[in-house]
């Protein structure tokens, strides 16, 4: 499986509508967005409807397409002083471990990518800032779920479609995504192998507050030695349990 393109070209659409918005020329529609980003007329049609639901964009009367709730939210996220700090811990893990380390919060049924950084060599164009990814799917998105029970993944996801989504590995329905959590915390580790992409192993861990679960930070990987792997794991906890602390103290 490719990088999830129907993301990329959401995200895309996201950057142009609000690229147009600060220019303060007329905003775009989404027959405009289509032109402007070369993206098929009945998929931007598609797409714009899940971003505006999601609270991504907002339309006017006039049909004109801009910046929601929820972008401005994710922005806000951005510049809170524990995430920015974040950003070291993130850099060290991807560099030193030649993988992607990221940094995840949760939206709804879906994980907002807040930081990213990627070691030497390593190719993950689809972990861009801001794009957001199925929750369940992904090892940073399902490290978020590490205190759901049973009926809270069934009353969160009751109306996602899982089959056709992530990769082959992922989750086709709540019970295998209740199975996999289970077995999470018997490993005391998120351990996704091939569920968002083809190829790539995921390691995440929940980080917490004094009220629970605020963000998840993870690596993904096309493939570690046995030795690297437990070096990953090791280094995984040591970076959450120092922003575990960070945002307990912000």
């Amino acid at each position: 499986m490719s990088a999830p393109s129907s993301l990329l070209q959401g995200l895309a659409l996201l950057d142009a509508a609000v690229a147009q918005e600060r220019s303060g020329r007329q905003g775009h529609n989404a027959s405009r967005l289509a032109e402007t980003t070369g993206i098929e007329r009945s998929r931007v049609s598609r797409l714009t409807r899940e971003l505006r639901d999601l609270g991504y964009l907002d339309r006017d009367n006039a049909a004109v397409l801009k910046a929601g709730d929820g972008y401005f939210r994710a922005a806000g996220a951005l510049s809170r002083p524990w995430l920015r700090a974040a950003r070291e811990s993130l850099r060290v893990l991807a560099s030193t471990l030649g993988v992607s380390a990221q940094l995840v919060a949760a939206e709804g049924s879906g994980a907002i990518l807040l930081r990213s950084e990627k070691g030497p060599g390593v190719s993950a164009d689809y972990l861009r800032p801001g794009i957001l990814t199925p929750i369940w799917c992904t090892g940073p998105g399902r490290a978020l779920l590490w205190d759901h029970t049973r009926d809270d993944l069934e009353a969160l996801l009751a109306d996602v479609q899982f089959v056709g989504v992530g990769g082959p590995g992922a989750a086709r329905s709540v019970d295998q995504l209740h199975q996999l959590l289970e077995r999470d915390r018997e490993l005391g580790m998120v351990d996704a192998r091939e569920e968002y992409v083809e190829g790539v192993r995921d390691f995440a861990l929940p980080i917490r507050d004094q009220r629970g679960i605020v963000v998840s930070i993870g690596i993904s990987s096309g493939g570690l030695s046995e030795r690297r792997t437990r070096e990953a794991q090791s280094a995984l906890r040591d970076a959450c349990a120092r922003l575990s602390q960070l945002i307990q103290e912000s």
